[in-house]
């Protein structure tokens, strides 16, 4: 199983690794903590994380699954999909509701997707967990497929969804940061 959670290595360098540097400045310049995530199969699953500086931060075990429709991660991960794997996804995930705010709708999910392409980040208004919100951004491998995600969670009052332009800016810088390291790799 660990196998299939590989990510791949660019000159013995894992995506963790490739990653290190970029999550450590996203935790500095937020002060939240940082998430890395790939997809496996259906799912995404965390693979590394820094914690925030702040006395109150969101952590979880490295290895916890997480869906593609109702949080940050998933949704990007979905959104840069090819259409054809999107569409089939989507046709076969279950959109169970974990909060009020979770799209529970097809079409709105595709919406969603368009909206984070355009917008180079996507975003999660506690539709995953009440109280916490979370902003990712891709990671790109040097053919411009999605390598992972790269994301930062915090409590809703840190992270408000006024804000979330500013935050999703410094995400994507992150996720760019990454993608332009894993380029020079190769």
């Amino acid at each position: 199983k660990l196998l299939k959670l590989s990510p791949p290595r660019w000159r013995g360098i894992s995506l963790a690794e490739a990653s290190r540097q970029g999550m450590n400045w996203l935790r500095d310049e937020t002060g939240e903590t940082v998430q890395l995530g790939v997809l496996n199969e259906q799912q995404g699953v965390i693979i590394d994380q820094v914690e925030g500086t702040q006395p109150l931060r969101i952590v979880v075990n490295l290895g916890l699954r997480f869906a593609l429709h109702n949080n940050a991660p998933g949704k990007l991960l979905l959104a840069y999909m090819t259409a054809e794997q999107r569409s089939r996804t989507l046709s076969e995930l279950k959109l169970t509701a974990t909060t009020p705010r979770t799209i529970t709708i097809r079409s709105e999910l595709r919406k969603e997707c368009e909206r984070i392409i355009a917008a180079g980040y996507s975003t999660d208004y506690a539709e995953a967990d009440d109280g916490v919100h979370c902003i990712a951004a891709p990671i790109f491998d040097s053919d411009e497929t999605i390598a992972g995600a790269i994301w930062i969670s915090g409590p809703a009052k840190r992270l408000p969804k006024s804000r979330f332009p500013a935050f999703g800016g410094k995400v994507r810088a992150a996720g760019q940061r990454i993608s332009r390291f894993i380029e020079e790799m190769r």
